[in-house]
């Protein structure tokens, strides 16, 4: 006994001794006590949905009813990839135990997934269900709109991106905080309750170049904002701060030259009779018994707003600025039947310690994509759509972000008109309302 009394009593010399070995294995047992808790804590959320879920399988239906069919386009390079193994962890189980009728399709690069999307119609799936992120949610829309005038199929998204930016701007208390597997399990439990809304999408045209419009619901980006957070995916050894070392490195390197372009933009409308076509109205078949009942009745088949009569002066009127900056970010934001856009430029007198300022902030608040300071912005307006030339483009940040997806680091981008648009280009998809279960 007095040998144990005397080992333990050895243990804090001990420790005091090798330094360095006793903080490299408290280190280690850190980071495995977190693993475990996170592991155990996701075991539980799973097995919370899990039983939701499997009370939908085991409800009673006809014969003559047909499951639900959900085809899953997965992009396999989504986040290094291990978007895929996420959703069959938390997602797949869920369609299963609902009954729900899963057919999954990998695409092996960007032109598959475009075409995929583009391809698959009401005769294949009732369901279109995405596993990626904002660049896949882009080429996804890219596809479905380039190929057909309307969405076919409503759409479900499962958050398999890095950052996923435009989950968190549409539904920041399901998305913002993602420290668990809730907001994954809920995308699934959104396509298996019907939890449905309408979206719409922006277009975006370069034209002096012959490719056909690009589509998406996110946002369009360039600077050195973007370029930082880009970076910080190399430095995944210094582990939670590597958001802020990343803006301490860049900055510590080279100097924010700033973004200079000449933007054109069209006045935002609501809806008027100038820019919104007449309803095509179906003309009614006549049958016999019309003639007891009466004339029948012509059918608007999109069920469309007519704006005949409303009169908005200001619609379409274009007006030209100069902006300059650190950052240029084109937001699409989602109105009551079509899109609008918000052209924001900030950060025009920002140096190497203004950048790392605004970005740690960013990196304080947990917000990527667009600075939390209010006063940031010095140009900030909504329009229908926005044409911009970019005059001054640093070399090192030579790209575009369309929908978080990179352009060439070759793409011409200088001394090019590119267009963006808002559309009624309308797309349902499936979104939580919440987050059911409290930890």
């Amino acid at each position: 006994m007095s040998k144990l009394i005397g080992k333990i009593s050895r243990i804090p010399k001990v420790l005091y001794e090798h330094k360095k070995k006793t903080i490299f294995f408290s280190f280690l047992g850190y980071l495995g006590g977190d693993w475990v808790y996170r592991w155990d804590r996701n075991q539980g959320i799973r097995k919370y949905y899990a039983e939701i879920a499997v009370k939908y399988g085991q409800k009673t239906v006809s014969p003559d009813d047909k499951p639900k069919r959900v085809f899953v386009l997965v992009n396999v390079e989504g986040n290094s990839r291990s978007c895929f193994d996420a959703f069959n962890k938390n997602a797949l189980p869920l369609f299963l135990l609902s009954g729900v009728q899963v057919d999954v399709v990998k695409a092996d690069n960007e032109a598959q997934l475009e075409a995929l999307a583009g391809a698959v119609d009401l005769q294949e799936a009732d369901v279109l269900y995405v596993v990626g992120g904002d660049g896949t949610i882009g080429k996804v829309v890219t596809g479905i709109f380039r190929n057909r005038e309307k969405a076919q199929l409503p759409v479900g998204f499962y958050p398999g991106g890095y950052d996923n930016l435009w989950l968190k701007r549409m539904l920041p208390s399901v998305f913002e905080k993602s420290e668990d597997v809730r907001h994954a399990c809920e995308t699934a439990m959104a396509v298996i309750e019907d939890q449905k809304q309408s979206v719409y999408a922006f277009e975006l045209t370069n034209e002096e170049s012959q490719v056909a419009p690009e589509y998406g619901l996110g946002d369009v980006s360039a600077g050195w904002f973007r370029q930082c957070e880009d970076t910080r995916k190399k430095f995944w050894y210094f582990s939670i701060v590597k958001r802020r070392w990343a803006y301490f490195w860049e900055m510590l390197k080279r100097s924010p030259s700033p973004i200079e372009c000449h933007v054109e933009y069209e006045e935002t409308c609501s809806g008027c009779e100038k820019c919104r076509p007449k309803p095509i109205i179906q003309a009614p078949t006549w049958r016999w018994w019309h003639v007891l009942t009466g004339t029948p009745k012509y059918k608007n088949n999109d069920a469309q707003k007519d704006y005949t009569g409303i009169i908005n002066e200001k619609c379409g009127e274009k007006h030209e600025i100069e902006a300059k900056g650190v950052e240029l970010l084109v937001e699409n934001e989602q109105m009551t039947d079509y899109s609008q856009l918000r052209f924001r430029m900030g950060g025009t007198d920002y140096g190497r310690f203004g950048v790392i300022s605004d970005g740690w902030k960013r990196c304080s608040e947990d917000v990527v994509g667009r600075s939390t300071d209010k006063d940031f912005y010095k140009t900030d307006f909504l329009a229908n759509a926005v044409s911009f030339k970019i005059s001054s483009l640093p070399s090192y940040i030579h790209r575009l972000y369309i929908s978080s997806n990179p352009t060439p680091k070759d793409a011409e981008l200088t001394d090019r008109k590119i267009t963006i648009r808002g559309t009624q280009k309308k797309l349902d998809i499936f979104l939580p309302t919440g987050i059911r279960m409290e930890l």
